[in-house]
């Protein structure tokens, strides 16, 4: 409880508590970005608002961009960071086994949630199977030290805003070679009106040309216009950025599309998301995703290690990160967004003018939003505010991966075709009461289901399969769960 988890100092039980309140607000930040994707309210469909008049969907769509995307999946993955650190720490476990044998199993067991939440439950944006990996990956860096944590955060946020410039650069480039290309068709169509001009002067002269010399002039002509032509190459630069360029521009075609094929049975709506799923979880995961959650993760070590999420941290503290870090990453959130729109107006001006992306900042952005809610919320815990609000938190938050997969099962369901097909009939505000319904659901099932089970049902079978052992998870009368 909140009251056991503030009357003694410097203990566990207020760095676990902590971390399950975090969880449990990352979870729900994360559905109010992830409705989008599973209402219909898809990138296609941003367009329309972005490159509309700017009324209130849009400034709703941009409120809701700077206080949460991005923000919610960093919070998430500084604290299983933070998670990943305790767990090692543990010094018992239901079977013999050491931390790392049980650490591993634990990540692997982990990836096969993610793909069956992926490729079953068909939700391309799942984010279990990337955590697994990152968590593998990391485990040589876990006996680092607070300071060695940090550098290492910051050294994958600069390689992350460095691949944002990269991207960037990618474009340029294309740009470049569509202009050279667009320069090559100019000279055409004047090579083309001068040979124009020139027949109707060979035909009014065509009494007094020799047969043969205008038979001449026309071959000529003929090779003259065969050459005119793009190459395969100059074709597919042209149409490259042609592409990128439609790819700003809402498309109503591809929005009917979109909502017909996810309205289908299970069989096509599979096959129509596969490929992202597949990206997400291969390419994404690989070029942007081990920069992008590796940095989270070290912060989220880091900070465990500095005793942020403990009770020996100092209140006053708390306040001063929060404030600080939120204005500043409020600043540059409000940058990408005008940005953003400069872009979507004319990206060939925005190329020619500025010298790096939209997005170049936010890596950084989201680091200091999710560091900031985490400083303002253990503030308000320490203040022993909203307390009512912090055991509901902590009590989603403690069976966190029932919650996850449960979010996919009622979203898919109600707005894929398999089930009551409501993708892309919603208003964007009608999905945040959407939202909030599945809040109250996971709620009140969340601390029903801890007051007779020490661990949520997804959780248990989780620990069930690290350990190869049929474990208990009901409580017994009259006695506390332990972590």
């Amino acid at each position: 409880m909140l009251e056991q988890a503030l009357a003694v100092p410097n203990d566990k039980y207020f760095q676990f508590f902590s971390l399950d309140v975090l969880r449990g607000f990352a979870l729900f930040g994360i559905l109010v970005i992830s409705i989008w994707d599973f209402g219909g309210f898809t990138n296609n469909e941003q367009l329309l608002y972005h490159n509309g008049t700017h009324g209130g969907n849009y400034k709703l769509m941009t409120a809701i961009s700077l206080l949460f995307e991005g923000k919610m999946l960093s919070l998430l993955a500084l604290v299983f960071g933070a998670g990943v650190l305790l767990f090692l720490q543990k010094k018992e476990h239901p079977v013999a086994i050491g931390n790392a044998d049980a650490y591993i199993r634990r990540m692997m067991w982990l990836m096969a949630f993610g793909v069956f939440n992926a490729f079953i439950l068909l939700w391309p944006g799942d984010v279990l199977f990337p955590y697994g990996v990152m968590g593998i990956l990391l485990f040589a860096f876990t006996k680092m030290k607070a300071r060695a944590f940090f550098i290492a955060a910051i050294v994958c946020t600069l390689i992350y805003c460095g691949k944002q410039y990269w991207n960037y650069t990618d474009d340029k480039k294309n740009y470049k070679k569509y202009t050279a290309v667009m320069a090559v068709e100019k000279k055409f169509k004047a090579d083309s009106s001068s040979r124009a001009k020139k027949d109707s002067i060979d035909r009014t002269k065509d009494t007094v040309l020799l047969k043969d010399t205008l038979l001449k002039n026309r071959l000529n002509d003929s090779l003259a216009k065969k050459n005119d032509t793009l190459t395969k190459k100059q074709s597919e630069e042209k149409g490259t950025w042609e592409g990128t360029v439609k790819g700003l521009k809402y498309d109503s075609a591809t929005a009917k599309a979109a909502n017909k094929t996810i309205r289908a049975q299970w069989s096509k709506v599979a096959y129509s998301l596969m490929s992202r799923s597949q990206q997400k979880e291969s390419s994404w995961l690989y070029k942007i995703g081990i920069w992008d959650i590796g940095s989270l993760m070290f912060l989220g070590m880091a900070l465990l290690s500095i005793g942020f999420f403990s009770s020996r941290f100092a209140t006053s503290k708390y306040l001063v990160i929060a404030l600080i870090a939120i204005a500043a990453g409020l600043a540059l959130a409000w940058l990408r967004v005008n940005m953003q729109c400069i872009r979507l107006v004319d990206y060939a001006k925005y190329i020619e003018k500025k010298p790096i992306p939209y997005n170049q900042f936010f890596p950084i952005e989201r680091i200091l939003m999710a560091t900031g809610y985490a400083a303002l919320i253990l503030w308000l815990l320490r203040m022993k505010v909203f307390n009512w609000v912090w055991k509901a938190l902590a009590a989603v938050g403690r069976i966190a991966l029932t919650n996850y997969i449960l979010q996919t099962i009622i979203c898919t369901f109600f707005f894929y075709g398999y089930g009551f097909g409501y993708f892309g009939r919603l208003q964007q505000w009608e999905l945040y009461f959407m939202v909030a319904e599945i809040v109250l659901v996971q709620v009140v099932f969340s601390v029903f289901w801890l007051r007779y089970y020490n661990k949520g049902p997804l959780e248990w079978l989780w620990q069930c399969l690290v350990y190869r052992k049929w474990l208990p998870n009901k409580k017994l009368l009259n006695t506390e769960s332990t972590k």
